[in-house]
């Protein structure tokens, strides 16, 4: 399963800008802020990663389960999905266009306190929180079921309780033009993802694609996935170096070329450690997100280890 059809599965069961403050002074506060440091580059972790909490899982009472896998693996910085904070409003006999609307009543009249408790979770466990997941294009969920004005804004006010600086997802051009106005509104950003679907003319997945994205609205960012951009056969390095203004966070993950399958860092065609080093050396302020999604016998928090320490060996060197 994709990130695109987890996130159907899961939503059927968001020029002076805020941004998250990556800054380095705050580490010494915070152990595991400060282990999230490697040689200059910030790291942190996609919940997406820890595959022995299914989709059908990822709901708020696995919340603190998935707490206590990211401080195993050390990381201060987290992208949040938004399962993992609303309810679910599936049941037996609730269809799911009822279950929708009872979800967006609920996003539109949550208190603030809500989040905000949520949030003191996270900030317990010295847990940062990036970006706010949540897919804001009906076109992922229910084609005559669309986000209204009222949700989108309740959802970019939910992320910035939350403490992130935006929100991120999948959605294409069209639903960006639209989402480019509440995230002004907020002072914050609409990060887009990118897929290796080519076919996709209105999906992110090549650089031109990003370039029309940016050319919306100055608080359009890039959440840029290493993994499906080499899969569409896209040169990281080049882009990275091109664009890494915009780029408000890294997907760190691997894939062979020509649409390939996933791997791990060792052995795929993802440029990993070449990635890192352009983002050291060049001091770029791009924290970097690792996304474990090749398969593997080992439990998750093992092969999410696994792949920091790569990480940590080509920063050695």
């Amino acid at each position: 399963m994709n990130r695109r059809e987890f996130t159907r599965l899961a939503m059927m069961t968001a020029p002076a800008m805020v941004f998250f403050p990556r800054c380095k002074s705050s580490a010494a506060k915070n152990p595991f802020l400060e282990k999230s440091f490697v040689n200059g580059i910030q790291f942190g972790v996609q919940p997406y990663s820890y595959h022995d909490i299914p989709p059908s899982s990822m709901k708020v009472e696995n919340r603190a389960a998935l707490i206590q896998k990211i401080k195993k693996n050390g990381f201060g910085l987290a992208e949040i999905h938004a399962t993992y904070c609303e309810p679910s409003f599936e049941a037996p006999g609730v269809s799911p266009k009822e279950a929708r609307e009872k979800l967006r009543a609920w996003r539109i009249s949550a208190p603030d306190s809500y989040y905000q408790n949520i949030r003191k979770e996270f900030d317990d466990a010295g847990i940062s929180i990036l970006n706010y997941y949540v897919d804001m294009d009906a076109s992922w969920i229910n084609n005559d079921i669309e986000y209204s004005d009222e949700e989108v804004d309740a959802t970019f006010k939910a992320a910035k309780i939350l403490g992130a600086g935006g929100c991120v997802g999948s959605e294409g051009l069209k639903a960006v033009k639209r989402l480019a106005p509440f995230a002004e509104k907020h002072g914050m950003y609409k990060s887009v993802h990118n897929h290796s679907n080519l076919s996709d003319l209105d999906g992110i997945n090549n650089e031109q694609s990003f370039i029309n994205a940016f050319a919306i609205s100055p608080n359009i960012k890039a959440t840029f996935d290493t993994r499906h951009f080499n899969a569409a056969n896209g040169d990281c390095l080049d882009f990275i170096k091109k664009h890494h203004k915009n780029i408000i966070n890294v997907h760190l993950g691997n894939r062979k070329k020509n649409q390939g399958r996933s791997a791990s860092f060792e052995e795929g065609d993802t440029p990993i450690a070449d990635i890192l080093r352009l983002i050291r050396d060049n001091e770029y302020n791009i924290p970097v997100v690792i996304e474990f999604e090749h398969g593997t016998f080992h439990h998750s928090t093992t092969e999410v280890g696994l792949m920091y320490d790569y990480c940590k060996r080509a920063l050695a060197k």
